[in-house]
């Protein structure tokens, strides 16, 4: 397998990871919100379910500590794709204002094609 295509399935791969550590973000925040709401909205006492706001408040402390990892990981994998002589290889798509999205290309020079 080329490098520059073992680089671009492994961004494949990355970019999944990261969106799915968001979404987990983002599906907890919104549970929070919408548990929170709903106890508000039935007048609740914030006694009520207390342990599910701490459980809950502890997951997205772990998904942000998963987000600073995943940064970090994504990091280190971009100097490793230096190091094995691809820089110039590109992944993912690039919105354009005047059309949908534009997928990129694989772009490698000459002494990198190995």
């Amino acid at each position: 397998m080329k490098r520059a295509e073992m680089v671009r399935i492994g961004a494949d791969k990355l970019i999944n990871t990261e969106n799915s550590i968001t979404q987990a973000f983002c599906d907890t925040t919104d549970l929070l919100g919408a548990l929170e709401r709903m106890r508000l909205d039935s007048r609740l006492s914030m006694v009520v379910g207390q342990q599910v706001v701490e459980s809950l408040t502890e997951v997205i402390s772990s998904l942000a500590s998963a987000r600073s990892a995943m940064v970090r990981a994504h990091g280190q994998l971009d100097d490793i794709r230096c190091q094995i002589g691809c820089r110039t290889v590109a992944a993912g798509t690039i919105l354009d204002k005047q059309s949908s999205a534009a997928p990129l290309q694989i772009v490698e020079n000459e002494r990198n094609a190995a």
